[in-house]
């Protein structure tokens, strides 16, 4: 059953407000002399407001005669390969995944703040060209314009930098909309690569899956965090897993399985954004990038481990998964790449705050032998994970400032405008 997005323009004006106010908050500070929550700099200072330039030389796409929009991985001195990961098949879609790794040394700090799009533009096309292609991409949406500036922290280069993450995901988001139709879902991956699959939404959305919310109702859900991230809670359970599905209210967790995989996808693009920037963020800088997609890789695991053992509750939904080659390929191919920024970035502290918590919670044995369940759906051998161990991913506790990513109020904004479908 065709769908399509309506927005209502008074809604969106809402709900940006929304967003943006929110998300000024979302900073955890943890100083030698036991500081409180504060939203400045670590050095003290107040950071940019985040109120959205929006002047009109930043209103169109940057020249695309001064911008090379490909792929670096033609070039003799492109970055190589990502690691191979031992969480990975090497015989299978998720193992034969590569992509070239963003370009660390490339300068940067001679390119000019003109504007908040140039600006974004030139620092992804200079090390993440992936990022440059999601952002054009989101670019391109007629119902949500302007998601660089949208997202941004302010009109400098210290803004762009303290947002640069959440414009990489939000865009690629919006992105994703765009090549979505129907019950259709697109997902960018790189300019080389999208994938697309069709009924991931819930039934009661005219989809195949359930509510992700029902993640709550599992053997491994933990509570919400409250006040900042230990290894007791979830700190990003409040914003995707929210709501009753059975309440008949749209709430964000009642989005159905294309919403975690679109989750996953993006919170992998804010890895890689985080650890390619790295040299541009503040002393003591630390952020929850690495948390994020090792989150919602224990979602998906987990996700497809109660479509599996709970089929009264959900009948045919793990055999349409699982049976399905398209989204055996998504999912593998989002495991793939995941890890390959998350071995790229082992033992980085500050690219994490509950990083020991969030991979052992990522490489569960429930969790892999789900992943494997789907490799060998696919026809493939299978692989035996490493043993699990700790890491040593938690930032040490006198850093000054801990920045926690989205989750915000950006996500909600996004999964309301999800809300206005119109099924015709």
């Amino acid at each position: 059953m065709p769908r399509s997005f309506r927005l209502f323009a008074s809604s969106l004006s809402l709900l940006i407000s929304l967003a943006l106010g929110a998300c000024q908050g979302g900073t955890l500070s943890t100083a030698r002399d036991g500081g409180a929550e504060d939203s400045g700099a670590s050095d003290g200072s107040v950071v940019d407001s985040g109120v959205v330039d929006a002047s009109p030389s930043d209103s169109a796409l940057p020249d695309s005669s001064a911008m090379d929009s490909s792929l670096p991985d033609s070039s003799p001195d492109a970055p190589p390969p990502g690691p191979v990961s031992g969480y990975v098949d090497p015989s299978c879609i998720d193992g034969m995944y590569s992509e070239p790794l963003p370009n660390l040394s490339a300068d940067i700090d001679s390119i000019p703040f003109v504007s908040i799009r140039q600006f974004v533009d030139d620092v992804l096309g200079a090390r993440y060209p992936a990022g440059q292609f999601l952002v054009r991409g989101g670019l391109t949406n007629e119902s949500i314009q302007n998601c660089d500036e949208l997202f941004a922290n302010g009109a400098s280069r210290e803004g762009v930098f303290d947002s640069l993450g959440t414009i990489v995901h939000e865009c690629g988001h919006i992105y994703d909309f765009v090549l979505s139709s129907g019950g259709t879902d697109g997902f960018a991956v790189t300019e080389a690569l999208t994938l697309t699959g069709d009924d991931g939404d819930t039934v009661d959305r005219f989809g195949r899956t359930f509510a992700r919310s029902y993640l709550n109702s599992d053997e491994f859900a933990v509570p919400e965090c409250v006040g900042g991230s230990d290894s007791s809670c979830d700190f990003y359970r409040n914003v995707y897993l929210d709501g009753d599905p059975t309440n008949g209210t749209f709430e964000g967790g009642d989005q159905g399985f294309n919403s975690v995989v679109e989750e996953a996808y993006q919170y992998v693009n804010s890895l890689a954004v985080a650890w390619t920037y790295l040299d541009q963020r503040p002393p003591g800088f630390a952020t929850s990038a690495r948390d994020g997609i090792l989150t919602f890789l224990w979602y998906v695991g987990r996700y497809l481990r109660i479509a599996r053992t709970r089929t009264a509750e959900f009948p045919g939904v793990y055999d349409f998964i699982s049976g399905s080659p398209v989204w055996r390929e998504i999912i593998l191919t989002l495991w793939g790449r995941a890890w390959i920024y998350i071995e790229a970035t082992e033992g980085m502290e500050s690219l994490a705050i509950s990083g020991d918590t969030t991979f052992m919670r990522a490489t569960n044995p429930a969790v892999l032998d789900e992943i494997n369940r789907i490799r060998l759906a696919e026809g493939c051998a299978g692989v035996t994970p490493p043993a699990a161990s700790s890491r040593r991913f938690r930032a040490p506790a006198h850093l000054i400032r801990q920045r926690l990513e989205a989750p915000c109020a950006h996500d909600h904004l996004l999964e309301d405008l999800r809300a206005n479908t119109i099924h015709d």
